[in-house]
């Protein structure tokens, strides 16, 4: 399991003291879809998961606070369905996807 964190401050070159890092969470999400690229490339699957406990996870691996959790990463390799239970087969499957018409527009902003 990783975590995936990113610092919200940042000493800028020259500087002596700390600024907001007003990139870290679009830096971060460039991270983990490489992180995610090159397991699929090297024969491994992640899963993303936002749904974890965001304070106890800081708490037991003493994570500062001018660091912000992002998601939960699991990394493995896919397993055979059947060694699950029933009630979780059945979501061994990929997830719809929305069409790009919904996601990018061209011109003047419309989504």
């Amino acid at each position: 399991m990783v975590i995936i964190v990113s610092k919200t401050t940042f000493v800028a070159p020259g500087a002596t003291e700390e600024s907001p890092a007003l990139w870290h969470t679009f830096d971060t999400g460039s991270a983990w879809g490489y992180l995610a690229l090159q397991a699929s490339l090297s024969g491994w699957h992640t899963h993303g998961m936002a749904g974890f406990d965001q304070d106890l996870t800081r708490k037991e691996l003493n994570i500062p606070e001018d660091y912000a959790l992002h998601a939960a990463v699991a990394i493995g390799k896919i397993g055979d369905k059947s060694t699950l239970p029933e009630y979780l087969q059945g979501r061994e499957a990929p997830s719809p996807r929305k069409p790009l018409a919904e996601l990018a527009a061209e011109g003047d902003f419309s989504l």
